[in-house]
């Protein structure tokens, strides 16, 4: 895991969106922190035959967090998600992650790779103050490499078991299965680079929010799924409802180009799965030095 280069180089930049990021997300959910997970670099350079001397800028343009809630107040974690990430739409695009707080902290007591490489390596954005973010002692991570890839094995395995599926209902003409099963081979292949990635467990079905997550772990998927035109904001649609719509909507209609094209889509995040899977669970575990003796945590679950 290496420190996050773009946020250090741009921090001058990102610092007054960062400012009005976090005034928003404060009014809206009261968080205890606010961490920064990722981030997209976009470079403009502008030349023409008159002025082949201009300099090129940078700039932030979208980010992901990890937010940190004492308390759900009866919402699902996803409502606070939706909630969060329209408020900020203003100011920046943002992906969430929410989780509880006392949630975070048995993660990090359990030695979760999750829990750990962002409580070591993510940049804050935002502290109440109410989790120390001192030193502690060694704990080991839970999941090792012989774990890593059975999951990342299994997953790949059902993500082409589900492709199979969806081949076979386009052959039998019933176009509507085959959009069922392309979702669910691309929804198992993101989850599981998710998981084998940073140890995060995503429940959600949303293709949209799981190649968001994704991204935190292979650049290339957002380049997967343009939505520039209305003909690929349609293709995307078509795979992002297929979850129910193929089941409950008589409405849903899918050619068999589209199936054919959102095919190969789906071709290639198991390729991405495929490779970034190899590189993940040959990598030796880098050396994790965080403390169990941490009382402050204690505190914060006993309240």
């Amino acid at each position: 895991m290496k420190p996050f280069v773009i946020y250090h180089l741009c921090r001058e930049a990102f610092s007054f969106h960062q400012q009005q990021l976090v005034e928003v997300i404060v009014r809206a959910a009261n968080p205890d922190m606010i961490f920064l997970l990722g981030a997209t670099l976009h470079r403009k350079r502008c030349e023409s035959i008159f002025n082949e001397l201009a300099p090129s800028c940078q700039n932030i343009s979208d980010c992901t967090l990890l937010i940190l809630l004492p308390n759900l107040a009866n919402k699902e974690l996803h409502d606070w998600q939706d909630k969060i990430e329209n408020h900020c739409s203003n100011t920046m695009p943002v992906t969430t992650l929410v989780l509880q707080t006392s949630t975070f902290i048995e993660w990090l007591q359990a030695g979760l790779p999750f829990a750990m490489a962002v409580w070591q390596y993510a940049p804050v954005l935002y502290d109440l103050g109410n989790i120390c973010r001192e030193d502690i002692t060694e704990i080991k991570a839970s999941i090792n490499n012989k774990e890593a890839t059975k999951q990342w094995e299994d997953g790949l395995s059902k993500a082409k078991e589900f492709l199979a599926g969806a081949e076979l209902y386009r052959v039998r003409k019933q176009h509507k299965m085959a959009a069922f099963m392309l979702h669910q081979s691309a929804e198992q292949a993101l989850r599981t680079l998710l998981k084998v990635g940073t140890g995060y467990h995503a429940n959600t079905h949303s293709i949209d929010r799981l190649l968001r997550y994704g991204s935190l772990v292979a650049y290339q998927l957002p380049q997967l799924f343009p939505r520039q035109t209305e003909q690929e904001k349609r293709l995307f649609n078509l795979l992002q409802k297929a979850y129910i719509d193929t089941r409950y909507k008589e409405d849903y209609k899918i050619t068999d180009e589209e199936l054919s094209t959102l095919t190969e889509k789906i071709r290639r995040i198991h390729e991405i799965l495929s490779e970034a899977g190899k590189a993940i669970v040959t990598a030796p575990p880098p050396p994790v030095p965080i403390s169990s003796e941490r009382p402050e945590l204690q505190n914060v679950l006993d309240k």
